[in-house]
């Protein structure tokens, strides 16, 4: 028996290929001949086209799918390949519209074998589609009608690249008007589109045999120029050469004469230049002797010069002092040193003798431009700095100072959402990894080592790599342990170590190790307490630690502790005051207080103290209003103000105000999409908005079921389910995702009933 054919569906994969313009050339004329018969497809998709050994294709599956009279399934992937008007009506197969239905579908199964990709849509159209080898998906709830109008509303099609020739760039115009939106500017069968093939390729035949004879017509005419004038050139040479030979026979003679005489004067002009080369040779040594002492008392100078002028630098540079209070007017010292070393430079560019000081200047601008936090110049400069290679000195406190520049530079690139932040920092490791470090002082390459862990870490959790972020901590924490053993005075050392322990459990919840987070937290906090004894009345500490403690409530919530939760709230509640007390404008102080108002209405409610529990969330919610009005960028801000909204929500319906709950449940989920969509600064993390929207669409799906609503309700489900399903895939090791997937599909199954 013969073999049974293959579907495209099979081989999509093989496609963009060299095979890919014959593929489309043999389903254009698999669908003209069905045409020529009359009957339209109308259900093209690559799960109906089968492929023969001979490459001959067959079409199957015809006026099935979206056709009027036919159940279809809930999606199927014709849909991708179908024009806005199928989509809105398929009713127009019976009025014959089904031939300019094909020729779309053509024209987007075309453009995909061609380039990979959907002529529209293709971002959506590629997440829906079933992969190669799979020929349905069953997972989809397809809308004909927004599919269409987002079609309708699509940018023009455009090819990725160029065409290879004439005939292609032939063959994609007329592909072009097989995806016209409009009907009527598509050809009006696969007839006029297969014919429309052959006319591009004779009129590329015609093309190229009338370039072919004009080719030759201007050969010819060219031999024929060659040859008159070759001609003509060896005529007029043997005249020249004649003339020439008569001429030079003449001047032959005049010039033997003279060359005698000047024999004569040359040979007296060399014995007396002997006689002055000796003179001047004496003289030219006596002086070299004098600049020489001169050089040696200069470069004496110079060097007592440059070790000033480095201990004046580092007291210019200073910020202050651990036991002394900062100095006052350092931008205008900056700016006076920048104007400084730039006369220097230009005043001196003349003199290559002087080439180490250019370098050590250059070096020190840099540092400036660091100093006041010109990121852009300080890089400019140190490029700058490091193409003169050779005139900086070796060693390894040289190369201890460089490698500092460049992690001074990644933090700046850091703080100011640079996108070479990444990069700034794998070239700051490089240089610490370059340092001789039996030549330096070890604890300072040991502490920039463990800020250069810290904030590559932040980097790896941003960009979701959860695993190498926390290792990156621990191998920062550890430095900074030892180093703070080391140095007890240092109060910046456990500033340091307490943002990683915070750093750590934040990232060990998002993984799901809640044990450890919780401990780790104790650790950060008990290093904030000690420096909070040292520091009573420092706000950043107050801050950082109500921020901890804040955290440690909020776990303790989750885990059940209630009495726990209320004193740790407490006390993190009393930090905020103070700080907001000595700091009023403190947006980030507002925000974390808001939280814990919030944290704390939940308690009250639970007690059964609604109107309390009332007034906190009120409160809190005013604040976070507030405080996200003033900074509008701080994502946490609008965080925790939908969080806010969704418990003062669900505290209401529970009062019976259905309408009202469903109202502040929707605009807290618009928030969270929104957040989602548009965070710069990171905070929360994207898997944390997407967990609280999980759950947020599930309180609003219960909801909306109670007050009747069941459309409304399953819609709701439905992005939940969605939600916990994206969650569970990305992290299958955290059972709360599939649990709560598992409680989503059983509420969807009893509404569905």
């Amino acid at each position: 028996s013969p073999p049974t054919p293959e579907s495209l569906q099979h081989r999509l994969d093989e496609y963009p290929g060299e095979n890919s313009w014959p593929l489309v050339r043999h389903i254009a004329g698999a669908l003209a001949s069905m045409h020529r018969r009359r009957v339209a497809h109308g259900n093209l998709k690559p799960g109906n086209v089968f492929l023969q050994n001979d490459g001959a294709v067959l079409l199957a599956d015809w006026a099935m799918g979206n056709m009027p009279g036919i159940g279809r399934p809930a999606f199927t992937d014709a849909v991708l390949y179908q024009p806005p008007e199928q989509l809105h009506s398929p009713e127009g197969y019976l009025h014959e519209e089904g031939y300019r239905w094909d020729v779309h579908a053509f024209g987007a199964l075309a453009f995909r074998l061609l380039t990979g990709h959907f002529p529209r849509c293709d971002e959506t159209f590629s997440a829906v589609a079933p992969p190669p080898g799979e020929c349905r998906r069953d997972d989809i709830q397809a809308d004909l009608p927004k599919i269409a109008d987002n079609l309708e509303k699509s940018a023009p099609i455009a090819w990725p690249d160029g065409p290879a020739n004439a005939v292609e760039a032939g063959f994609r115009e007329l592909i072009g008007r097989c995806l016209a939106l409009d009907p009527h500017e598509r050809p009006a069968s696969m007839i006029d589109v297969v014919d429309g093939f052959a006319r591009v390729e004779h009129d590329d035949a015609v093309h190229r045999e009338h370039a072919r004879l004009l080719d030759q017509r201007r050969a010819a005419d060219r031999r024929a120029r060659h040859a008159f004038f070759a001609f003509g050139m060896s005529a007029a040479a043997a005249v020249v050469m004649a003339a020439l030979w008569q001429l030079t026979n003449t001047r032959l003679d005049e010039q033997r004469a003279k060359r005698q005489q000047e024999t004569t004067v040359l040979a007296a002009a060399v014995d007396a230049a002997e006689a002055n080369r000796n003179t001047a040779e004496t003289t030219a040594r006596e002086a070299n002797e004098a600049l020489e002492y001169e050089r040696e008392v200069g470069l004496a100078r110079l060097q007592a010069s440059r070790e000033t002028g480095d201990v004046l630098f580092k007291w210019a540079m200073e910020k202050g002092h651990r036991r002394l209070p900062p100095l006052d007017g350092r931008e205008q010292r900056l700016k006076r040193l920048e104007r400084y070393f730039i006369d220097f430079v230009a005043r001196t560019s003349s003199m290559p003798q002087l080439a180490p000081e250019h370098a050590r200047a250059h070096l020190q601008l840099a540092e400036i431009s660091l100093a006041a936090g010109d990121a852009e110049t300080a890089a400019s400069r140190l490029d700058e700095l490091i193409a003169r290679g050779d005139a900086l000195p070796d060693g390894g406190e040289h190369k201890l100072r460089m490698a500092r520049n460049a992690l001074l530079l990644a933090l700046l690139h850091l703080e100011t959402d640079h996108p070479n932040a990444a990069d700034s920092f794998k070239s700051a490791r490089l240089r610490l990894e370059e340092v001789p470090l039996a030549e330096v002082d070890s604890q300072q390459h040991r502490k920039f080592t463990a800020i250069l862990d810290f904030h590559e870490a932040k980097i790896l959790a941003a960009a979701g790599d959860d695993a190498g972020a926390l290792e990156r901590l621990m191998a920062a924490t550890r430095a900074l342990n030892d180093l703070a053993d080391e140095r007890p005075d240092a109060a910046v050392l456990r500033s340091e170590l307490a943002e990683c322990y915070l750093a750590s459990a934040t990232i060990l919840e998002g993984i799901g190790n809640l044990g450890d987070a919780r401990e780790t937290r104790e650790l950060a906090a008990a290093k904030l307490h000690r420096l909070l004894e040292e520091n009573p009345d420092e706000p950043s500490i107050m801050l950082d630690l109500a921020g901890c403690i804040g955290a440690m409530a909020e776990a303790a919530v989750l885990s059940g502790d209630i009495a726990g939760a209320s004193e740790k709230s407490a006390e993190a509640i009393a930090l905020l005051d103070r700080v907001i007390a000595s700091q009023p404008d403190n947006h980030t102080a507002i925000s974390r207080k808001a939280a814990q108002l919030g944290l704390r209405a939940g308690i009250l409610r639970d007690q059964g103290r609604a109107d309390e529990a009332l007034a906190d969330f009120d409160l809190g919610i005013r604040m976070l209003e507030a405080a996200r009005a003033a900074a509008p960028a701080e994502g946490i801000t609008s965080y925790r103000l939908a969080l806010l909204i969704w418990q003062k929500a669900r505290m209401v319906g529970i009062d019976g105000d259905r309408q009202e709950e469903i109202t502040m449940l929707r605009r807290a989920a618009a928030m969270l999409v929104a957040l989602e969509s548009s965070n710069p600064s990171g905070n929360p993390r994207s898997d944390q908005i997407r967990t609280a929207s999980a759950y947020l669409h599930g309180d609003l799906g219960h909801a909306q079921q109670l007050a009747g609503d069941t459309e409304a309700a399953i819609n709701s489900f439905t992005a939940a389910r969605l939600l916990w399903s994206g969650l569970a895939e990305a992290r299958p090791q955290i059972e709360e995702y599939r649990d709560a997937l598992a409680w989503c599909d059983q509420r969807l199954a009893e509404l569905n009933k």
